[in-house]
């Protein structure tokens, strides 16, 4: 089998992807470079707000259960992502849009969602792009909960609408086009034979991708991970 040259696709040359096996990285590098857009896709990336739960046994059966947010900050003055962006762009504006317009995005900056495909074309291109491409109809079940909730995140649409988890989903709650997206494969031809289908449900993965998936999470930290 031939092992593609090409290794990384943007807009409708996702189309092209090969029909083989290997590994797979989304990024987020905008088509446009427009910096107020960018900071709000970044913001919601990377301040995603999280929930802590506590239970602690009491006697006789009896606990005490407590949900708190968690929220990111940075540094010692505790600063938001939104605020480290603001002050990016206030004090470094024209490295930022060359930064973003540029091919280094890939290489210094965490995917947002990484995998492992059996076949390329089919999980990244139609599991992945035409599916987040649909869900930016405006009749689709997504975007209409989007229109009348807009403040809805990945789990209360989940829950909401029945869905699974999706990097689809992921991308379309937090408003990033799919023209927006650039993704880097990796063909291979040695992954094990058990690896098993292309599937968003977890029961479904075999023993071997499991192991891969997890090590790909450990390895490349990516934002947006399915576990």
């Amino acid at each position: 089998m031939d092992i593609t040259t090409q290794t990384q696709y943007q807009g409708s040359q996702i189309a092209r992807i090969p029909h083989q096996q290997g590994l797979y990285a989304w990024y987020y590098k905008p088509g446009v470079v427009d910096e107020q857009a960018i900071s709000k896709t970044l913001s919601s990336l990377l301040g995603t707000k999280i929930e802590i739960s506590t239970s602690i046994q009491m006697r006789y059966g009896v606990r005490l259960i407590s949900t708190s947010p968690l929220n990111l900050v940075c540094g010692v003055q505790q600063q938001t992502a939104s605020k480290v962006l603001d002050e990016v762009i206030a004090n470094a504006n024209k490295f930022f849009v060359d930064f973003f317009k540029s091919n280094a995005v890939q290489i210094f900056t965490r995917p947002i969602y990484i995998g492992i495909a059996k076949n390329l074309h089919k999980r990244v291109y139609r599991q992945h792009y035409l599916s987040l491409t649909e869900m930016w109809d405006d009749n689709h079940p997504v975007s209409r909960h989007l229109t009348a909730y807009p403040q809805a995140t990945v789990d209360s649409v989940m829950q909401r609408l029945s869905l699974s988890h999706t990097f689809a989903l992921e991308a379309r709650v937090r408003q990033i086009a799919a023209r927006d997206l650039v993704v880097n494969i990796f063909p291979t031809t040695t992954l094990p034979q058990n690896i098993g289908p292309d599937s968003d449900e977890p029961n479904q993965d075999t023993a071997a991708r499991q192991a891969l998936e997890r090590l790909l999470q450990l390895v490349a930290d990516p934002i947006c991970g399915r576990r």
